[in-house]
């Protein structure tokens, strides 16, 4: 009897501390995840407003342009990959061995030649068509919010956090919105509204998850006091 007694205290304690262990690791991740939320929010700002104030100038040529939006996409990808290595390392243990095929796509193996492909499209596209830019901005703006959120289903399989819904949702309809609005509108009020908004959105992201409060746990009774 004590032999049982003393297996079901000891299960209980691994199951506690499972869970605990679970609520700090979200809390980590939900912390990782806002230091890219605040990253790719500079990138935006960079890219959005940054650029075509840059173009505006007659003094400074198109290749400080480029120069501008690689670097705002850079710093984006170097936060990228210090989050999903959090990601990875948590969808290491909760993923069947036999299931790896997702830990390829969060890698710098994947990512760095995806962001170097993405430059390589946005570079010929300003050379060759610059009246294609917009359009391939916002097609690379909504198939990054399309791969955050298969990150984040990685990071939180029971239920995405609302700021990562906030931000990865603001993207993707500021993505689709100005798609459907390029053959109609020709003003950039209406471009800078959104995406002023969806940068906004991307900060209060990035500050909420980092200022989280460290999980509380609860002590259970014990049944001996």
């Amino acid at each position: 009897m004590m032999d049982d007694a003393k297996a079901d205290v000891s299960r209980d304690d691994v199951e506690r501390a499972v869970k605990r262990g679970i609520l700090l690791n979200e809390y980590l991740l939900r912390r990782a995840w806002g230091v890219l939320y605040l990253a790719l929010s500079l990138s935006m700002l960079l890219s959005t407003f940054g650029t075509p104030t840059l173009d505006s100038l007659e003094s400074v040529g198109i290749a400080s342009s480029i120069a501008v939006d690689v670097t705002a996409s850079g710093c984006g990808i170097v936060a990228a990959l210090w989050a999903f290595q959090r990601v990875r390392n948590t969808a290491e243990i909760t993923h069947p061995e036999g299931d790896r095929a997702w830990s390829r796509l969060l890698g710098y193996r994947y990512v760095v030649p995806m962001w170097i492909a993405l430059n390589a499209l946005a570079v010929s596209t300003v050379v060759l068509a610059r009246a294609g830019v917009p359009a391939v901005v916002l097609l690379t703006h909504l198939g990054v919010a399309v791969y955050l959120y298969y990150a984040l289903r990685l990071s939180f399989p029971n239920k995405i956090p609302s700021e990562a819904a906030v931000a990865v949702g603001s993207l993707s309809l500021s993505s689709v919105v100005s798609l459907a609005l390029l053959s109609v509108v020709t003003t950039t009020g209406p471009y800078a509204l959104l995406w002023g908004a969806t940068i906004v959105a991307w900060i209060c992201s990035g500050v909420y998850a980092r200022t989280r409060p460290v999980p509380e746990f609860e002590e259970e009774p014990t049944g001996l006091e």
